[in-house]
């Protein structure tokens, strides 16, 4: 076990206790064996008592009995969730786009996390083919909710075939009914690939899952991402506009069957993300056709949510600005074709001009539309025969950066990019919040 102290919050008993981040718990209520968060939180909460032995930074060793109200937290916060080992994926998905990276990136970019307390802590997917009996009971003890799990199909032999794993990937049905009975609550994405899991294969799963609900709370289906950094990984096909049009029918279709027995005939439970309805033309779906936006992370609905967010506050944007301020916005295509609409409303402010440059992807190609996945490389290589000069300054996206810090993918920073553009750059922090970016620009 180790058990590091990240941060103390102000006011809390670890501060009265004088921890620092760098301490490191040792032992808690006699336990050694926490495995993580769920661990230390029932040890801590709902008890008026407790034993912790915490050796300092400084080397020397320190036992606290600390008497406290049930449900007082200690105000300790650390580096993960996990004090254990994160669980490791056991599959060899042919779009994993861990294996479509180039070598040369930082460590943290290569580890295939498959980690069930993970799936709730941070909302990553996990396909259950990897647990143990252990990690079994553990979750029919915790109940952890919601989940989130990469199905992909339902039909096993197809699962098995995009999982790389006959062994355990073809039993999905029956892990989630095991979910189900457990009352944990889940959603379900499914990676569109061309001519293997979409068509009668997506009709079949979208039906199955659809038996699952109300534990089965959403199921996002997501376009496959490919990068020209396959090596010799299975050659897979990308959703053509096409293709597209049969899913948008395919989902629409079933959400319509579903609606009829539905106890919320308005909740849709399948859907979209935003590249489809962009890649053929259609206008998005209204803003409550998104319920409750439960699959942001998986670009569903987030263009939907900054259009909507926009139209409200428009009513305050002013009729003019002193002095005139020229901005360049940076992002990816799917972003760059969100935004237009915004910003063309924006050029009518009298002396705000702000320009748009499409970013490609010279890093992982050109199929990449995504601004998660620009780097600072490629923002510096797109603005090539551009003239910079009189812009005030360059917006960009969070989702570009390493989550709580200024590192591109590329391990380029936004001061290092900034440089070699000689323009400075400010960053959206929630590129999902229109008031977010009206604040960058103004």
């Amino acid at each position: 076990m180790d058990i590091l102290i990240h941060a103390v919050q102000p006011g809390s008993i670890a501060e009265a206790l004088n921890l620092v981040p760098g301490d490191q718990i040792i032992e808690l209520n006699a336990r050694r064996d926490l495995e993580d968060l769920f661990d230390y939180q029932f040890e801590v909460l709902g008890t008026e008592t407790l034993s912790l032995w915490v050796k300092h930074v400084n080397g020397e060793e320190t036992v606290f009995d600390i008497e406290k109200e049930p449900d007082e937290d200690l105000g300790l916060h650390f580096q993960s969730p996990l004090f254990t080992p994160i669980k490791t994926c056991n599959n060899a998905c042919p779009f994993c786009f861990i294996d479509q990276q180039p070598s040369g990136l930082r460590a943290s970019l290569y580890v295939k996390d498959d980690d069930y307390r993970l799936s709730y802590f941070h909302n990553t997917y996990i396909t259950l083919t990897n647990l143990t009996p252990h990690d079994r009971k553990r979750i029919e003890q915790i109940r952890p909710g919601p989940l989130y799990v990469s199905v992909h199909a339902t039909r096993p032999e197809v699962r098995e075939r995009l999982l790389q794993n006959k062994k355990q990937a073809g039993h999905i049905m029956k892990e989630l009914s095991w979910l189900k009975s457990l009352d944990i609550p889940f959603h379900c994405q499914v990676v569109l690939c061309p001519g293997i899991n979409d068509g009668d294969v997506l009709i079949e799963t979208l039906s199955d899952l659809s038996t699952l609900r109300p534990e089965a709370l959403s199921v996002a289906v997501v376009p496959v991402g490919l990068t020209q950094h396959r090596g010799d990984l299975p050659e897979l096909t990308a959703v053509t506009p096409e293709v597209a049009r049969r899913t948008i029918d395919i989902v629409n279709q079933t959400n319509a069957n579903n609606a009829k027995t539905s106890a919320d005939p308005s909740d849709p439970f399948i859907y979209l993300s935003d590249e489809f309805y962009l890649m053929v033309g259609e206008p998005l779906p209204s803003y409550e056709a998104y319920g409750d936006f439960p699959q942001l992370d998986d670009g569903v609905g987030t263009a939907r949510l900054l259009l909507q967010e926009f139209h409200n506050l428009e009513s305050t944007l002013p009729a003019k600005i002193s002095p005139d301020r020229k901005l360049l916005v940076m992002t990816g295509k799917l972003a760059s074709m969100t935004l237009q609409p915004i910003v063309a409303r924006l050029n009518q402010i009298e002396g705000l001009f702000i320009d748009i440059l499409t970013v490609e992807s010279a890093f992982w190609g050109r199929s990449v539309d995504v601004a998660g996945l620009i780097t600072g490389k490629d923002l510096v290589t797109s603005t090539q025969g551009h003239d910079l000069r009189g812009y005030d300054w360059a917006i960009i996206p969070s989702v570009m950066l390493k989550q709580g810090t200024q590192l591109f993918l590329d391990d380029e920073t936004v001061g290092s990019v900034s440089q070699q553009l000689g323009l400075t750059m400010k960053v959206v922090e929630n590129p999902y919040s229109a008031k977010d970016f009206l604040a960058t620009l103004f």
